[in-house]
């Protein structure tokens, strides 16, 4: 019998080693060397001709040998993540990975067993995306977001922190029946509760806000259901339509465009509205199959989430299995508070998981929300305030042991220097001084130098816990 989580973590390893030839080949570089995620658009602009000339093999070269490796593969590696056991979050709201997914990821690895990630590379690969103007630009920057994980791949761990996964969504949204069927009811379904209406189809929204144009903008804009890229929840709407078109005309083609520009505002806003539930729906579904609560890293993917669980969706009514401290703990370490979380290096959450120090992170963290109410669990600035309340008591506890490791040494340097101090005023009594010589004075200074050293030490590996990293993380946060 084949095991699953050394399938997957076998999986997992051929996958970013397939991704970290491609980057190089493609730019010569390692991702960490190439650029950080903050300037990774400025130094591809200052790279644009050289990745030209090496781009085009590149991408053949991804086109074949990591489609087949994808293709034979990655059927068996969904079913062995389904396999896993633990406390698993799941990725989901958009089919990129970039900055805020990445940190997202980084700040639950702490939390979670295993943050399974619907693999990003594919999508642009599965069809041509005719819609999008910078497609290999795209998969080019989710290739080197993901990388950075690949130290935690790459690691002796007992299970995978995070896996990557394939979940095909833009070939089931083109030609899987019960994907287009799972798609409009959960649409349909969302709108109908916020437009009062009974809608059984998307191609009823449309008629009903073709024949209500006004009505339909009043009810969305009330409602919050059209929030554009980077925009407020709570922006006009009028405003949010300005913003979305913007937006848009940066990363999307010029055919897209201008058909989009020819339909009336009603049509734009259930449009832009569709394109943001559809993610959802991936979630929902990735959840329910793998088990596992779904993460978002970005507060408007996060809002459309809680619009569309406002609703009474049977694929909803399945995830109700899971843990509500759960679901709060993991939408408040996504939210703006503790976005510092994030900001741990790689390298050291991969120490933090190989001592196993994610169980004890995740028994602190529900025991901060324990004194919550259930009705409380849902307002996220609140449990992120329980949450920020009980590491300000841990980095508390970090200072407390630092003063405790402090306080020992001071104690040993202080009987080494009365011993010192000692053996020099009998060296200097002439009686004393032949049963003496030269080598206490030397040993006992070797001794003070060999208790800094411990006390160091003490001190560096205290820091390197769990509370000392996320001392560390806070302060410089």
């Amino acid at each position: 019998m084949t095991n699953p989580i050394q399938n997957s973590i076998e999986y997992n390893r051929k996958y970013f080693a397939y991704l970290d030839e491609f980057f190089v080949r493609a730019t010569g570089k390692s991702a960490t060397e190439f650029a950080s995620i903050e300037t990774f658009s400025e130094v591809v602009g200052a790279s644009a001709r050289d990745l030209a000339q090496r781009g085009e093999d590149a991408f053949t070269w991804l086109d074949t040998d990591f489609r087949t490796f994808v293709a034979r593969r990655g059927g068996d590696a969904f079913a062995d993540a389904k396999q896993l056991g633990g406390m698993n979050l799941v990725l989901g709201g958009s089919s990129r990975f970039g900055r805020s997914q990445l940190n997202s990821t980084s700040a639950t690895v702490l939390y979670s067993d295993t943050v399974f990630i619907p693999d990003p590379v594919i999508p642009w690969m599965e069809r041509e995306r005719t819609e999008e103007k910078f497609r290999h630009l795209n998969l080019l920057q989710a290739v080197h977001a993901l990388l950075h994980l690949k130290p935690l791949v790459d690691a002796d761990l007992p299970f995978p922190a995070v896996l990557v996964f394939p979940s095909w969504e833009k070939l089931l949204e083109d030609n899987d029946p019960q994907t287009q069927s799972g798609i409009s009811h959960l649409f349909t379904d969302m709108m109908s509760c916020y437009l009062g209406e009974n809608l059984a189809s998307i191609e009823e929204v449309f008629d009903f806000a073709n024949r209500f144009p006004d009505q339909t903008y009043q009810l969305v804009e009330s409602n919050r259901l059209f929030v554009a890229q980077g925009g407020p929840i709570d922006e006009p709407l009028s405003d949010a339509l300005i913003r979305y078109e913007n937006e848009v005309a940066i990363w999307r083609s010029d055919d897209w465009l201008s058909q989009y520009r020819k339909f009336p505002p009603h049509v734009q806003i259930i449009n832009g509205i569709l394109e943001r539930v559809t993610p959802i729906y991936h979630l929902l579904e990735n959840a329910q199959e793998l088990g596992s609560n779904p993460l978002l890293s970005i507060e408007q993917q996060a809002h459309y989430f809680g619009l569309v669980s406002g609703t009474s969706n049977a694929r909803l009514a399945a995830l109700d299995v899971l843990d509500p401290k759960t679901t709060a703990l993991v939408n408040a370490l996504s939210s703006k508070r503790l976005e510092w979380l994030g900001g741990i290096p790689i390298e050291t959450l991969v120490n933090l998981r190989q001592n196993n120090e994610n169980l004890d992170f995740r028994k602190r963290l529900h025991a901060a929300v324990t004194r919550l109410h259930k009705s409380s669990l849902g307002d996220i600035n609140r449990v992120a305030s329980e949450v920020c309340h009980d590491l300000e008591q841990a980095n508390a506890e970090h200072e407390k042991e630092l003063r405790k490791i402090q306080s020992k040494y001071n104690r040993t340097h202080g009987q080494t220097a009365i011993l010192s101090l000692a053996s020099a005023g009998a060296a200097l009594m002439p009686a004393l001084a032949p049963l003496l010589g030269s080598v206490v004075p030397l040993a006992l200074a070797g001794k003070y130098w060999h208790d800094k050293a411990s006390e160091l030490s003490e001190k560096r590996a205290f820091t390197k816990s769990l509370l000392g990293v996320l001392a560390v993380s806070k302060t410089s946060g």
